[in-house]
């Protein structure tokens, strides 16, 4: 399990996370959605470990714990930190002409010291391009990509990062996550159900905890375990999609008056915003 326990984070005067605990968990995808500003991002950079540095603690006013089963992250070599959880941050800079199954292969890197085989290698590297979507983009120049295009395969790059070895003991496959920073922010609806669905199923299939944030609650509703509600850097409601998507608590996080109705198959609920 993957957690931080009791975290705050400042950015100068302004307190962005405040006295949050929250746990990732294998074979579960939770879904944290809020307003912008709400802490959402700064939540997912605690859960990566991106607060490990005293100076960087420091400056941000952080305090809090962050355990990798029950191990402070502070203290697991960033190799094994590399191999155990992957992060797609929201923003991307690379202006250099490489292929897409080579930024794919990025991911790989802190497997290199495991690799028994170039050509086991790149089955690794195509069978993640297939679950991204994009084997046809391959050989593609990743400068020549569009918008969604480009988000797909940064996802299949965390994808790679996570890809274990059949040799690999069940301890290790129980022990990945993946985190998510607005992983459908720049893609088409069809592609932002793929991509979720994905999710969905490789929390299932690879038993790994996923956690992703997003802006859509009516996608989160539909294929979330697990939805956390945050306002203001505190959380205000958690729990199963039926449980905690209510016109009470989206009035609360948002400003926003819905009405919530439920499929009539799975009871999934959704959201409408209430007439003007």
């Amino acid at each position: 399990m993957l957690e931080v326990k009791n975290v705050y984070v400042r950015y100068g005067d302004r307190t962005v996370i405040d006295n949050v605990s929250l746990a990732v968990r294998p074979g579960e995808f939770t879904v944290v959605l809020g307003r912008n500003g709400a802490g959402k991002s700064t939540l997912l950079k605690a859960l990566a470990g991106d607060f490990n540095a005293p100076s960087v603690r420091n400056f941000f006013g952080y305090s809090g714990t962050t355990l990798l089963n029950d191990k402070p992250i502070n203290v697991i070599s960033s190799d094994q930190l590399a191999r155990t959880r992957a992060v797609l941050s929201q923003t991307f800079q690379n202006s250099f002409p490489i292929r897409v199954e080579e930024l794919v292969s990025i991911g790989r890197y802190p497997h290199l010291s495991r690799v028994r085989s170039s050509v086991g290698e790149q089955i690794v590297i195509d069978d993640v391009l297939g679950l991204a979507g994009i084997t046809h983009l391959k050989t593609r120049d990743i400068t020549t990509l569009s918008g969604g295009e480009l988000a797909r395969a940064q996802f299949a790059r965390t994808l790679a990062q996570l890809w274990l070895s059949d040799d690999a003991d069940s301890q290790e496959r129980s022990t990945r996550f993946l985190l998510l920073d607005e992983p459908t922010a720049a893609l088409d609806l069809v592609h932002q159900h793929k991509l979720f669905a994905t999710v969905k199923e490789l929390t299932h299939s690879w038993g790994i905890g996923a956690l992703a944030i997003a802006h859509d609650c009516n996608l989160a509703a539909r294929y979330a375990d697990r939805m956390i509600f945050l306002a203001d850097g505190r959380l205000i409601a958690e729990g199963a999609p039926q449980e905690v998507v209510s016109e009470t608590v989206i009035e609360q996080c948002f400003g926003l008056a819905v009405r919530v109705v439920h499929d009539d198959l799975d009871g999934t609920p959704y959201l409408i915003p209430a007439s003007r």
